[in-house]
């Protein structure tokens, strides 16, 4: 009987390695995720228990609310990539001097909720939905403008951490700020032991309250005198132009390819989706809820293996980063795919039980979350190939990529087959399903050609490839 050769005694270790670093850095950002997950699917529940109107409207003002904020947030967050090849590159004051710029760009949150609050009632308007479910939406989304300053400081906050081998600090900010986010949405939306019975906007205003307290607990931290000594976080807090711009030029694009690619699906829900009445707007949203739990870890793995592939290519070991992108590709693959049949099984009973009594929700509902699982391996293709390319500084063609495939095949192809063609939102989710499975086929294509290990992202240095 052979014996294992040297070579395969040491390719097994060096997987078992990968497997380590990947599962240590995405487990707290899978966890605290998965709580942000649950908070949204708790929050729609509890909603729920108003009516079909109260719940249409949650869904919509919420995805606007956020869509909104994504190319701002994108930039921001584009500050792990340059923390993480700091790191990687042993220029630990660089961690700092980055993510202060970061929370200096977040500052633009506050004008944009502003021109937010002055267009928002044309805005939900335009999208035509009854007059009941646009007054709840505006209530929803006016007031969750308060929480985009904090949401846009508790990203760059969230993109150090996980950049510097500290992924648990957001996770316990993340579970802290659910935690109180559940309690006071069972205060505000009900009334309960005296408070104000605010229904929709007692959600809504729960979400800003816990936003601020986790985004102050990720700065006391980011402050703390350990990270304060090897870091010099409280030092090089001034602003610096050079810095400024280059996460500008790395982050400009990763923000608009995050606010396109939502601003498509808000699209698709409120100008589609929402045209064919309340009860295939709530079917779609509860839908959304359910593949959030498809996503969401796979999102929080991408944002992992971001981290990692920024070390290693401050590093620079090419081979190394690869290896750990392969493994988190592995591990998307298997989850979202579990969990799409669980869902297209189980999907009626579970929509049944939790969100809806009314036979047309629920049958409408269940067929969306059979089309969504014929996607799920290719979103993982998606979300993980895009986080390792934002990991390499690789945006622009990200950007593109996305932009493409949103706007000349997935909208217009929703448009013929939900309204031309008469299929409703089941024609408007086939589309859905065919636009994930082609930008998956793209970005793994992307990722394979290695030309993301060329990529410079700093305007001082060159990382080259091995």
């Amino acid at each position: 009987m052979s014996q294992p050769s040297d070579v395969n005694i040491k390719e097994h270790i060096s997987r078992c390695e990968a497997i380590r670093e990947v599962f240590y850095m995405s487990w707290p950002i899978v966890l605290g995720s998965l709580s942000f997950t649950v908070m949204e699917f708790c929050d729609k529940f509890m909603v729920a228990q108003l009516g079909t109107v109260p719940l249409a409207a949650v869904g919509s003002g919420g995805v606007w609310s956020y869509t909104m904020s994504t190319l701002l947030l994108g930039i921001v967050g584009c500050t792990g990539t340059f923390v993480a090849q700091s790191y990687g590159k042993g220029k630990l004051e660089d961690c700092a001097k980055y993510t202060w710029q970061g929370i200096y760009m977040a500052f633009l949150s506050l004008f944009l909720a502003g021109v937010l609050a002055i267009i928002s009632d044309e805005l939900f308007l335009w999208m035509k939905h009854s007059p009941e479910v646009t007054h709840q939406e505006l209530i929803y989304f006016r007031i969750r403008l308060f929480g985009y300053f904090p949401m846009a400081v508790g990203y760059a906050l969230s993109s150090f951490f996980p950049s510097i081998s500290r992924p648990r600090v957001p996770m316990y900010a993340a579970i802290l700020g659910n935690v109180i986010n559940l309690g006071l949405n069972y205060l505000l939306i009900y009334g309960k032991f005296g408070f104000p019975r605010m229904e929709i906007a007692g959600a809504s205003l729960a979400t800003v309250i816990s936003q601020w307290i986790q985004t102050i607990m990720l700065f006391a931290m980011f402050l703390s005198p350990g990270l304060h000594q090897k870091y010099g976080t409280r030092t090089y807090f001034h602003f610096d132009f050079r810095r400024m711009k280059e996460l500008f030029r790395i982050g400009l694009p990763v923000g608009l390819a995050m606010f396109l690619d939502i601003f498509n699906w808000s699209i698709f829900t409120g100008f589609i989706i929402g045209r064919f009445g309340d009860v295939s707007l709530a079917a779609h949203n509860i839908a959304i809820s359910f593949m959030h739990l498809c996503f969401m870890p796979a999102v929080a793995v991408s944002i992992g293996v971001s981290a990692i592939v920024g070390q290693w290519l401050g590093r620079r070991q090419i081979q190394v980063a690869k290896q750990r992108v392969h493994v988190s590709l592995f591990l998307c693959m298997g989850y979202m795919v579990t969990m799409g049949f669980l869902l297209a099984v189980f999907g009626e009973r579970l929509i049944y039980h939790i969100f809806s009594k009314d036979t047309e929700v629920v049958q409408l509902g269940h067929r969306l979350l059979i089309l969504a699982a014929l996607f799920q391996v290719f979103d993982a293709m998606n979300i993980t190939c895009s986080g390792a390319l934002r990991g390499a500084g690789d945006t622009h063609w990200v950007m593109w990529a996305m932009v493409i495939t949103a706007y000349c095949f997935f909208l217009p192809l929703a448009v013929v087959m939900g309204i031309v063609l008469g299929w409703g939102a089941l024609g408007a989710w086939v589309s859905a399903t065919l636009y994930t499975i082609v930008l998956g086929l793209v970005l793994i294509g992307r990722f394979l050609s290695e030309r993301w290990t060329k990529i410079i992202i700093f305007s001082d240095s060159e990382i080259t490839a091995e």
